[in-house]
């Protein structure tokens, strides 16, 4: 049974007329009733009813109607199937990643999505989260690895959640303390990092209506980890950062905890290659 012709005979359907079928399938009206005439002998019984003022179902095609319909469909399903695993012969999925992520957790995910999807290249920019969401906004990524706190027209699928910790010099005398409060924050010298600075910090600073008593800003997170040791001040840091710094460093709970959720994203209302859907359905499945 030639699904073309399984097409033709729910159009028909539809208009009631082999003219108006043929005119809006792109065939002669004589060509489409002769296809329809080569259904009813396959099948061995007449499917329309041919009057002037159109066709309509004979009893017969009225019971073979909902098998055909059913036909058509699983055809639709394996051709998208089909070209789902065409499309992951090869591609090329573009990504965005801030750095803590683009460190400690994409370098393994990278491996195994290689390892099993070795045609599919992947692409891999590293920036802030305003940056990231800006490429997803312009169509730069076709994914891209930000904070719940900077999401705007994006499709975002949570994938962690990771704690917030003050990093504190050697031998400071608040390291007597369980916990960093608010009133100790604004006390000292703050060095406002690179990652964040402006989303889960600056978020977490409005919630708590602390004003920190900034001493140094940077753009690296390292960096701020770095001044730290040296005795410059305090920072507040993401845990999934101090697992990719080296060395030791003294931590404090903050004393009304901050989490910011990672996930991963695409750009909302817009089509998404078969490539970039393998690696974000990899991806989930590699957190969970």
């Amino acid at each position: 049974m030639n699904i073309e012709y399984c097409r033709l005979f729910l159009k028909t359907v539809k208009l009631g007329s082999f003219t108006a079928a043929a005119d809006q399938s792109g065939y002669t009206q004589s060509a489409l009733s002769h296809i329809i005439s080569g259904l009813e002998k396959e099948f061995g019984f007449a499917l329309f009813t041919r009057s002037k003022s159109g066709v309509s179902l004979t009893q017969d095609g009225e019971r073979m109607l909902p098998f055909i319909r059913d036909a058509v469909a699983h055809s639709d399903i394996a051709l998208q199937a089909a070209s789902e695993i065409k499309g992951l012969k090869s591609g090329k999925v573009r990504i965005g990643a801030f750095s803590s992520i683009a460190i400690c957790r994409l370098p393994a995910i990278i491996r195994e999505f290689n390892a099993a999807y070795p045609n599919i290249e992947l692409d891999v920019r590293v920036d802030t989260y305003r940056v990231i969401e800006e490429w997803l906004a312009n169509d730069e990524v076709d994914c891209g690895f930000i904070s719940d706190a900077s999401l705007k027209e994006t499709d975002f699928i949570l994938l962690m959640e990771d704690r917030l910790l003050a990093l504190v010099p050697d031998e400071h005398p608040i390291l007597a303390s369980d916990k960093l409060t608010a009133e100790c924050i604004e006390k000292m010298d703050f060095i406002v990092p690179g990652e964040g600075s402006n989303y889960d910090i600056g978020r977490y600073f409005k919630s708590t209506g602390i004003k920190p008593k900034v001493r140094f800003a940077v753009s690296d997170d390292y960096a701020a980890a770095a001044m730290v040791k040296q005795g410059l001040g305090i920072t507040i840091l993401p845990e999934l950062i101090l697992e990719a710094i080296s060395g030791s460093f003294n931590t404090l709970e903050l004393e009304r905890e901050c989490i910011r959720k990672i996930g991963i994203a695409a750009r909302r209302n817009a089509p998404v290659s078969p490539a970039c859907k393998a690696f974000i359905e990899f991806v989930r499945a590699s957190f969970e």
